[in-house]
């Protein structure tokens, strides 16, 4: 009897799991969007202290004040799901070490970026914390991406599909080096956007004439351009590989979503550059980028578990 409850328990647990890390992944890059608005709109201040908003727990009926609280309330709700994903990796995945290690180290990173979001706002949102937060943010939703690829019924399919292809050093090393290539791109663009770089190239393909005194913003422009080609021919060719091997399903879905993603970031930041950097570019760059990220860890994350020959997804 309490084996048949401890069985039930933990075929319970390995359905939440699946959920609750989709649920956590999904709702962090929804905070990533409202982050992302927040800044645009210059909303940054729209609650000048922390913990409170304006010495309230309720803001007042100020719109900057609520687009800003938004963006808490959300955090409130991340913070929830990442916690529960934690205690549930505690609980039962602690031999699972591609699920236990991400859970709790997200968990880690989470409680110092709460941190860093308060000292932030409490220092009128310097670039460089801004920077740091966004750097933390991603390493959060990098880590949430790899619990959620091995607790879905989806990888094991991918798994099995790229077995052969996961196998070759070549295609991990390029798997890797994407990824890699991902975050610094994100970063550089964070860089970009908080220094006022991003129209000292107001033109595309070209960057057109600049002051010698802005070399410098040019730079780490044509850095953040640079990052971006050269991710997009690694991205085409991952996506070719696995086109190229007898799959279907699944695995040859994932590959497509690689090329919509990749085109939707670049197409955004062209958009960027040719339409003045508008709000909704701006948001939506950010946030793309941030899937773009999740999607290229996952892959990672499913590639690197079937390589150590531990199917980590779940086997109901």
């Amino acid at each position: 009897m309490t084996s048949s409850i401890l069985s039930r328990r933990a075929i319970e647990n390995e359905r939440l799991l699946p959920t609750l890390s989709l649920s956590a992944l999904v709702v962090t890059i929804l905070l990533i969007l409202v982050g992302s608005i927040v800044r645009v709109t210059g909303n940054g201040l729209g609650c000048p202290d922390w913990p409170l908003c304006y010495g309230q727990a309720i803001p007042p009926a100020l719109t900057g004040a609520w687009v800003e609280f938004s963006h808490r309330l959300v955090t409130g709700a991340v913070s929830l799901l990442i916690v529960s994903v934690a205690a549930l990796a505690w609980h039962s995945y602690s031999e699972r070490k591609w699920i236990f290690r991400p859970a709790l180290l997200a968990l880690g990173l989470l409680v110092t970026q709460i941190g860093l979001g308060g000292l932030h706002v409490i220092m009128e949102n310097p670039p460089e914390t801004g920077l740091l937060h966004t750097g933390i943010a991603m390493m959060i939703v990098g880590l949430l991406a790899v619990v959620a690829a091995n607790a879905s019924l989806a990888a094991r399919e991918i798994q099995t599909a790229g077995a052969r292809l996961f196998q070759d050093n070549r295609f991990v090393g390029l798997v890797s080096a994407t990824a890699v290539a991902l975050y610094f791109l994100l970063m550089t663009g964070s860089f970009v956007t908080r220094s006022g770089a991003s129209l000292v190239c107001p033109f595309w393909p070209a960057c057109g004439a600049n002051p010698e005194a802005l070399s410098w913003m040019v730079n780490a422009h044509l850095l953040h351009r640079y990052t971006a080609y050269t991710i997009g021919i690694l991205t085409i060719v991952i996506a070719v590989w696995m086109f190229r091997q007898r799959a279907i399903g699944i695995f040859k879905r994932y590959a497509t979503a690689l090329i919509i993603l990749l085109t939707l970031q670049i197409s955004l930041g062209i958009g960027n550059v040719l339409l003045r950097i508008p709000m909704w570019t701006r948001a939506l760059h950010l946030t793309v980028g941030a899937t773009f990220w999740v999607a290229m860890v996952g892959l990672w994350a499913i590639v690197m578990t079937q390589r150590a020959g531990k199917t980590e997804s779940i086997d109901v």
